[in-house]
């Protein structure tokens, strides 16, 4: 099955540049969209947004994931974000976290509705304990605001929590790696994103989450995981994994649309191997998955296919339009 086209204006214009402190990764505007909240490497930022243009405006608060007296000379290249923040996500309940690799903590904030400005409750250890080297990359949060799950860059798992009002309590851990391939060393992949399969009217509680893992080395596949949540958010047995065709090479990162029936969701892969970003063809891959039971990921497409002297290079995290 191919999916859906529609005719759209599909220009996109650049608004004004605004600097940063350090080089972010993921941007958040969560209601009511007044804010955007940035983190990469070292630092996090809150900027204003144009009430007019919806552009960056002014910065109104700088986080720090270092001493403040080490800031000038920390990293704040796209090197920093292999050990520092990538992101932040919100709760509908009105609390942030922001996953810091190098610390291996979650930080959580609470946010004050006037100002936008993050206010910090705590930092949530490793559940592993000290010197778990777990790598918590990012983080989801369930709909119904009380789940959240975490992607662990370093030991290649998924770590649920309920979130409380000053913390989080963890529930429980899902491998990003098949345990019928016992052989799989996680010390060759590196954990990347993860979505939640998106709410429709027939199907308003996600029942998948999709996660996906890179191979550290061009010579190793990663792994795109689904795994089954209940109504509640809650793991429950019945994880699938399709193995990518590439490492995913600094990439293999998600986007996920629904489909216009049942359960099912078109998948934006984008892969960053050599070889797929070359003459290997697949640098943006369209999947699709019917949902649980209809066997598994399938591709559909990809972008450039192989031979036609296209080339992709720096790619890094394609999404759907809608």
């Amino acid at each position: 099955m191919e999916p859906a086209q529609q005719a759209f204006d599909s220009s996109l214009n650049a608004t004004l540049p605004t600097s940063a402190a350090a080089t972010s990764s993921y941007i958040t505007i969560p209601p009511p969209y007044t804010h955007a909240y940035s983190a990469g490497g070292p630092t996090g930022e809150v900027h204003t947004l144009d009430p007019a243009t919806g552009a960056l405006s002014e910065k109104v608060q700088q986080i720090l994931f270092v001493p403040e007296d080490e800031l000038d000379r920390a990293d704040k290249t796209r090197v920093a974000l292999r050990y520092g923040s990538h992101g932040v996500e919100f709760s509908s309940f009105g609390h942030a976290f922001i996953p810091v690799l190098g610390t291996d903590t979650i930080e959580m904030y609470t946010r004050d509705s006037h100002s936008g400005q993050l206010e910090h409750i705590t930092s949530v250890p490793s559940p592993r304990g000290p010197g778990a080297h777990d790598g918590p990359r990012h983080v989801k949060i369930h709909p119904n605001g009380r789940v959240l799950y975490c992607v662990t860059e370093h030991t290649n798992l998924v770590d649920a929590y309920t979130i409380m009002p000053s913390g989080l309590e963890h529930i429980a851990s899902r491998s990003l790696l098949p345990s019928s391939t016992p052989a799989l060393d996680p010390a060759i992949f590196r954990g990347d994103t993860l979505l939640l399969a998106p709410p429709t009217p027939s199907n308003p509680a996600p029942k998948a989450l999709f996660a996906t893992t890179r191979g550290a080395t061009t010579s190793t596949r990663g792994w795109l995981s689904t795994f089954l949540l209940d109504k509640d958010g809650l793991f429950v047995e019945g994880d699938e994994y399709w193995e990518t065709p590439t490492s995913g090479g600094k990439a293999n990162a998600l986007d996920v649309t629904p489909k216009d029936q049942g359960e099912g969701v078109w998948i934006l892969l984008t892969d960053d191997d050599d070889s797929a970003a070359g003459e290997g063809g697949g640098g943006v891959r369209v999947l699709e998955w019917d949902g649980w039971g209809t066997g598994g990921v399938r591709v559909i497409a990809g972008w450039p296919q192989a031979g036609e002297g296209k080339l992709m290079q720096g790619g890094s995290h394609a999404i759907w339009l809608d």
